[in-house]
């Protein structure tokens, strides 16, 4: 049972930017990835979420998720498999609520019904929701205990009610952004969480908050993967595993005293070679 990456070879145009990488996230384990601008830590989030711009090239790659090889999958699909990814750069969706949009992303990853299987995106979970509010339907919980569930997990990352009730991220701060983010990662309970620089944009306060979030999904049994470039979110949210990525090769992997080394000599050593 684990989330498995092999000999992933990825290319974004002309360019490949990852080499081979092999990593396996067991359930229950934090990992950060960490390395410096252009290493291709940003990649690795897109192209194990399914980014169709990102192309693999390896044809020996394999993304398995508890020994299910997910390669081919959509974005929607390896999302249903339980893979979650918090973006870099969240998008704005003006007149879809924060609420409205988390609710109907619940009912269709948890959905049992066919029909439904391949919407999970959230274009495809913004389209879907007017047609699941007429219908009713819900296959998870009701509206009530959804909602009550919805503002006890805001509450735990200090997301007022009323935030709640606007567009997604618009005109939301940077760091409001960022607990979205997480919001969104403690509604929907993947088995694989990725946050792709979680950490920027936060406060102390609000990255305490967060680190926390992520312990709490580290104790449900999530595997968690944090790539951030430094080790501040690190020392609230302990990892397991630390590994540097540098020119798309992973060219280091330990323990959480990996980042502590990193935090007082940077990458120079690795990027030198």
């Amino acid at each position: 049972m684990s989330l498995k990456i092999k000999n992933l070879s990825v290319s974004l145009g002309e360019k490949q930017i990852l080499k081979d990488i092999s990593l396996e996230i067991k359930p229950g384990t934090i990992h950060a990835i960490m390395g410096p601008n252009g290493s291709g830590k940003s990649t690795l989030a897109q192209a194990l979420m399914g980014n169709p711009n990102y192309k693999i090239q390896n044809p020996k790659s394999k993304i398995q998720i508890n020994n299910k090889n997910i390669i081919n999958y959509g974005p929607d699909e390896r999302a249903r498999e339980g893979l979650f990814l918090a973006f870099q750069n969240p998008t704005a969706i003006p007149g879809v609520s924060v609420a409205n949009l988390l609710k109907t992303a619940y009912q269709l990853v948890k959905s049992k019904n066919k029909e439904s299987r391949h919407k999970v995106g959230i274009r495809d979970a913004v389209n879907a929701h007017s047609s699941q509010t007429a219908s009713g339907h819900n296959p998870a919980l009701s509206v009530w205990q959804f909602n009550e569930m919805l503002v006890e997990k805001a509450k735990k990352l200090g997301i007022p009610q009323e935030f709640l009730r606007r567009s997604l991220n618009e005109a939301f701060s940077g760091g409001e952004k960022k607990k979205l983010e997480m919001l969104q990662a403690l509604v929907l309970e993947p088995k694989y969480a990725i946050f792709d620089e979680i950490d920027t944009g936060l406060d102390v306060d609000a990255l305490k908050i967060v680190a926390k979030a992520i312990d709490e999904l580290k104790k449900t049994g999530c595997g968690v993967v944090v790539i951030t470039h430094y080790q501040r979110i690190l020392k609230f949210a302990k990892p397991d595993f630390v590994h540097i990525l540098v020119k798309g090769k992973i060219v280091a992997s330990d323990g959480g005293k990996l980042a502590q080394t990193v935090e007082k000599s940077g990458y120079k050593k690795w990027s030198e070679n």
